[in-house]
């Protein structure tokens, strides 16, 4: 009777059993069936095996590269129908922001790879490809950086000069009431970088001092000057106004309780001040003592000594002179 190969085969292994007497070993080098896939090529592999997954590559001329790495792991005992599977390294091209190289990788995913390399990535990075996505040989892994930059200024504010008029002080005279002081003004710029390409920039400014104006006290009172006239001498004159004049007789009483008489003029005191004294040409000098209702603004009211004198006077338009003192 003619008997299978498989069956000569089985009948050796229970001959090896009688004649060693441990059935440990028959166990251990059973007929076993192992799935090898290499590279997306797939092999069957047959035979007497014992040990582990490495041994047994190696016992049937697979190559296996420190490298590359296996599925399962090759110290695990080998088994009947098992598969496995030899990973290669793939080869990634990573361009880091302005940095370009290439790496060997057994990772699975875009993440793993980045973990592996120990890449650290900053809040606003950002990875062209989504961490999950797998890796195939030769793609290429763009991380693009983004950097900002800040650099702080500090500039001066100018004060501005308030000028206020001051009619206890002369015209030309002026006296600094608060002195001027400049401000401080931060200017922060934030300049945005991506891959070392200047992308954006913005300005922001705080004022860390504000300035503080300057103010000036101008005088607008008329300096008093010399005015020499026929039968009064020299006078110092405070100012000099242009009036309409009209003339009234003296009698009775002025505003201010005093007689009038030759000698007073009525006025309107918001443009001159009752006691002040006028030097009129043709006139004299007079005193601001009495007041009129007609009389308002630049109108002056000259007392004459008779209704005569007054009606020889009638309207004029003169020049008057505010005597200083």
């Amino acid at each position: 009777m003619r008997i299978s190969m498989s069956k000569a085969l089985y009948l050796s292994a229970v001959a090896a059993v009688a004649v060693s007497g441990t059935a440990g070993a028959v166990a251990g080098r059973a007929y076993k069936t192992v799935v090898v896939q290499d590279g997306g090529q797939q092999k069957v592999f047959h035979g007497w095996a014992t040990g582990d997954v490495e041994s047994f590559l190696r016992a049937h001329g697979v190559k296996v590269a420190t490298t590359d790495r296996l599925q399962p792991d090759g110290h695990t005992p080998v088994q009947d129908g098992m598969v496995v599977t030899v990973v290669h390294p793939l080869t990634v091209h990573m361009v880091d922001g302005r940095l370009q190289y290439s790496v060997q990788t057994l990772a699975n995913t875009v993440g793993e790879l980045l973990q592996q390399q120990a890449i650290q990535l900053g809040p606003e990075d950002r990875v062209e490809q989504p961490l999950s996505a797998p890796l195939r040989n030769g793609m290429t892994v763009r991380i693009h950086r983004t950097e900002k930059q800040v650099s702080v200024k500090t500039q001066s504010i100018s004060f501005q000069t308030i000028r206020q008029r001051d009619d206890s002080m002369y015209e030309g005279e002026q006296k600094v009431l608060t002195h001027g002081v400049e401000g401080l003004l931060e200017v922060q710029t934030t300049s945005v970088y991506v891959d070392g390409h200047q992308t954006g920039q913005s300005v922001t400014q705080r004022v860390v001092r504000p300035p503080v104006n300057q103010v000036v006290l101008v005088g607008t009172r008329p300096r008093p000057y010399v005015l020499s006239a026929r039968g009064v001498g020299s006078l110092l004159i405070k100012r000099q106004l242009t009036v309409v004049a009209t003339a009234y007789a003296a009698g009775g009483h002025t505003s201010t309780g005093d007689m009038a008489r030759p000698g007073v003029v009525a006025v309107d005191p918001n443009v001159i001040p009752l006691g002040s004294k006028l030097y009129i040409p043709g006139v004299g000098v007079v005193i601001a003592a009495d007041t009129g209702s007609a009389i308002r603004g630049t109108r002056i009211d000259v007392c004459m000594g008779s209704e005569a004198e007054a009606e020889a006077w009638g309207v004029r338009t003169v020049t008057v002179y505010e005597l200083a003192g």
